[in-house]
């Protein structure tokens, strides 16, 4: 049962939801010019690495680093589309929504990853709301999208900053124990450690 509470924090028009063929179809369909040719990933990783500069150690603190760039995080169970959704960002009203049904480490990324969208996309989804694809829960993300992309490269770097996983380097640690370190999943770490100098 949603609460009074939670009714009153998501928005009264629930415009992000579903995540529809639609939508990513009028992404499709944009000009060239509207997007970066290609996902500016140095960009993302740049942004990513400046607001971690000042952690000594993992876990990064993305709940505070968000509410410290102007975004309000809110846990919710998404009504009926609980499903089917990770997570949104609310552009309008500064407020980032994280599925309080999944687990730890998918909220953690959830809340990075929709924050790489606030501080790379705010402007670009503020103009053209219907074009922003809320984080689905299960299906994969659309990689024909380069700002899904570059909100990808930015939460993998905010949680795994290459100046924290280099002196691990050399080290016997697997992938589940560097994951357990940054609290996040071993899915995650996998690719981080897979793509650590793409782009």
């Amino acid at each position: 049962m949603v609460s009074m509470m939670q009714k009153e924090l998501l928005p009264n028009k629930m415009e992000y939801f579903p995540y529809t063929a639609d939508r990513i179809q009028n992404f499709r369909n944009l000009k060239m010019t509207d997007l970066p040719v290609r996902p500016r990933l140095k960009m993302a990783r740049q942004h990513a690495d400046k607001l971690t500069e000042i952690y000594s150690s993992p876990p990064i603190p993305v709940h505070e680093i968000a509410e410290m760039n102007g975004v309000r995080i809110i846990f919710t169970d998404f009504r009926n589309k609980s499903e089917l959704i990770s997570g949104f960002c609310d552009f309008r009203n500064s407020k980032l929504f994280v599925n309080r049904e999944d687990i730890p480490e998918r909220q953690i990324f959830t809340m990075a990853h929709e924050l790489g969208h606030w501080l790379l996309h705010r402007e670009f989804f503020l103009k053209s709301p219907d074009l922003y694809p809320v984080l689905p829960r299960f299906n994969k993300v659309d990689y024909s999208n380069s700002l899904e992309i570059e909100a990808n490269q930015f939460a993998a770097n905010l949680l795994v900053p290459e100046r924290l996983l280099r002196p691990l380097r050399g080290q016997i640690v697997s992938p589940s124990a560097m994951a357990r370190l940054f609290f996040v999943s071993r899915t995650m770490m996998e690719i981080r450690l897979k793509y650590r100098t793409y782009g």
